[in-house]
């Protein structure tokens, strides 16, 4: 167990299980604003993210995997068909399961290099908003482009 009641460490068989602990699902920060954890790599490239693959990834895999077995077993028991499109059914549907299962362990792997998911690391400051000066904003002020402003 992790320091904080009730999570999981971040590299565990079960470290997946914190994704359900996210208390702030915000994408899209604002003009300062940063993750709620340090940023490994901003921009990961597939290598990467396999790279970082851990035990969290592979008990996520597992578990859909284990868990997808049984959904597909249960859902193509209602085929009235032959026997072998009901073995062709289960084995698309259980492969598109752990499929799923696989992308849900790379978006993890990828969610922990950009800070999005607890890595293990923690900012040294704990103000979520950074101290940046915004050098535009007088100057749109002043111009047309003010009304065009997306933010």
């Amino acid at each position: 167990m992790s320091t904080y009641r009730g999570t999981f460490e971040h590299d565990s068989f079960l470290g997946w299980l914190n994704l359900f602990k996210i208390r702030r699902l915000q994408m899209l920060y604002n003009v300062g604003e940063r993750p709620p954890y340090p940023v490994i790599i901003s921009k990961p490239t597939v290598g990467d993210v396999l790279r970082n693959l851990n035990k969290a990834d592979f008990g996520l895999f597992a578990t859909v995997s284990f868990l997808g077995f049984f959904a597909a077993r249960k859902s193509t028991l209602g085929l009235t068909t032959t026997e072998f499109v009901r073995q062709r059914g289960f084995s698309i549907a259980w492969n598109s399961i752990m499929m799923a299962g696989a992308l849900f362990a790379c978006m993890n792997s990828n969610n922990r290099l950009t800070g999005f998911v607890d890595n293990g690391l923690q900012w040294r400051r704990k103000e979520q908003r950074l101290n940046k000066y915004d050098f535009t904003s007088e100057f749109e002020e002043g111009t047309i482009w003010k009304f065009f402003r997306l933010r």
